[in-house]
């Protein structure tokens, strides 16, 4: 969210104040510092299963060109 407020738009859009962002960074950090070793453990598994399965998607289907837009 900090970095997307630098970019510019033509329109406004929807803007906060700073600390805000920052203090849910915070806090997600300070909840995840409160977890068990087991379910890092399984986090860890369930991401290794998630990056093997889109490995094998990305062997199994070659990127294709993008579809135009019918007209």
């Amino acid at each position: 969210m900090l970095i997307l407020r630098r970019d510019r738009v033509p329109h406004r859009h929807f803007t906060v104040w700073t600390p805000v962002p920052v203090l849910g960074i915070l806090s997600c950090l300070m909840l995840l510092s409160q977890q068990e070793p087991a379910i890092w453990s399984f986090a860890a598994f369930v991401m290794a299963i998630g990056v093997a399965l889109l490995l094998i998607m990305r062997l199994a289907k070659p990127d294709r060109p993008a579809r135009r837009p019918q007209p």
